[in-house]
């Protein structure tokens, strides 16, 4: 595992930190550079007096709109909190009438104070109701810009701030949108495709962690694969090495047969039986090496046949060796003109198994009917018979019906079964495919 020389936590404490300091500069230098630019062009005399005479014409169109005296003084509070940044003062024949500035308690003032120079010097003439008045305004009229720069600058800032700390975890994030597609691939099966390890992060540590799962892993499969190659390599030797004196012991009691086999002793009885057993061994070791071995095959080779092709020349075999042993069948349906998908080795093996379930459980004495069924997608072939009702079951150890179901799976199809005790049922599905 890589040494981690700086973890998440470190990354994004130290891209904040530069963050904060870049949009800290920009927020001073921005605010140094617009304050000068305020003092420079707002705050001089003649934009002073501009912004007071403007002011002054307002103030008037006001009184007259609402004719007012020069001693409403509710009526200059209302107008003064709408006017954000300004100082009102109001003199009638020369004595204090109006100044926002004061408070309630300095309210006994008016009436009583004389005129200021400063006053005198910088008031306007606006004519109340009863009768002309002097009015000043004076006004913080740059400070509005100020405000306004103020936020701008803090917004740019903000902004600034952001866009730094997102810049600076895109790298992280793009890598773990890497890692996620990348365990999709894996998900998906390709065991082969090797994880991305970039930096020395937590979430590097992930994917390492992934990658080494990832070969132990294979690691595992690669044993299971050369377990079961061993389990193939075993089994078809012990399948050789089984068939062989099988065949030569199923020999010898042929030839034993034909030599006794008209004297009707219980010697000729012994070796019938024999002859069966080893027979029916052998049945049973075949099944067993197919159901073995058909898993460990590869996929099977299918083709899209039409069902004519692939199933006509099957069932007319079985049909005639079924007769020929004496057993009734009766045909249900016709093949349909539709191709299935099959491979027509396994498809052989299929109606080969099927054939000896008949011949050796199905009652010779009640038909067995064959129906073919199709659907927009399906097409069946059902069998129904009646069970043998012998005084000793045959054997059975369900090895012929595995076999035709891990056969018909590998064709894309189904195998269906269903038994009561005098009922056997089963069912071939196929998928039906376009040429």
């Amino acid at each position: 595992m890589a040494h981690r020389k700086f973890t998440l936590t470190k990354k994004l404490a130290l891209i904040i930190l530069m963050a904060a300091t870049v949009s800290g500069l920009f927020f001073l230098t921005m605010q140094k550079v617009s304050n000068g630019l305020i003092d420079r062009y707002l705050n001089s005399d003649a934009y002073y007096e501009s912004e007071s005479s403007k002011s002054i014409s307002k103030f008037s169109k006001y009184v007259e709109t609402n004719d007012l005296s020069s001693t409403d003084r509710k009526a200059f509070g209302e107008w003064v909190k709408k006017e954000n940044y300004i100082m009102l003062t109001i003199y009638k024949d020369q004595l204090l009438q109006y100044d926002s500035n004061y408070s309630a308690e300095d309210e006994s003032g008016y009436g009583i104070e004389q005129e200021t120079l400063y006053a005198q010097k910088h008031s306007f003439p606006v004519m109340f109701s009863d009768g002309e008045g002097r009015v000043t305004v004076d006004g913080f009229f740059s400070s509005r810009y100020y405000d306004i720069a103020f936020t701008l600058e803090l917004l740019s800032a903000t902004m600034i701030f952001l866009l730094i700390v997102l810049l600076g975890i895109r790298r992280s994030l793009a890598y773990l949108r890497k890692i996620h597609e990348e365990i999709h691939i894996l998900e998906g099966g390709e065991l082969e495709y090797e994880m991305t390890i970039r930096g020395h992060d937590e979430i590097a540590m992930i994917a390492e962690s992934i990658e080494e799962l990832r070969k132990a892993f294979l690691d595992k499969l690669d044993a299971i694969e050369a377990l079961q190659a061993e389990s193939r390599s075993l089994v078809t030797e012990m399948s050789h090495d089984m068939r062989t004196p099988l065949t030569s012991l199923i020999m010898y009691l042929e030839f034993a047969k034909k030599e006794r086999g008209d004297q009707g002793t219980e010697h000729s009885h012994y070796i019938t039986n024999a002859y069966g057993k080893a027979i029916q061994l052998k049945k049973l070791s075949d099944n067993l090496f197919d159901y073995f071995l058909l898993d460990k095959e590869q996929e099977a080779d299918l083709e899209s046949i039409a069902v004519q092709e692939a199933i006509y020349d099957l069932i007319s075999d079985q049909v005639a060796i079924l007769r020929q042993e004496e057993f009734k069948v009766r045909i249900i349906g016709e093949l349909p003109q539709v191709y299935i998908t099959v491979n027509l080795e396994e498809l052989g093996r299929v109606f080969d198994n099927i054939l000896s379930n008949l011949l050796k459980y199905a009652e010779p004495k009640d038909e067995i009917c064959i129906t073919f069924n199709s659907s927009p997608e399906m097409f069946d072939i059902q069998l129904d018979n009646t069970i043998k009702n012998a005084e000793v079951s045959p054997e059975s150890t369900g090895l012929g019906e595995r076999i035709i179901s891990r056969m018909m799976s590998r064709m894309q199809g189904q195998f269906l079964r269903n038994q009561d005790g005098v009922h056997y049922n089963v069912v071939l599905r196929f998928r039906k495919s376009k040429i």
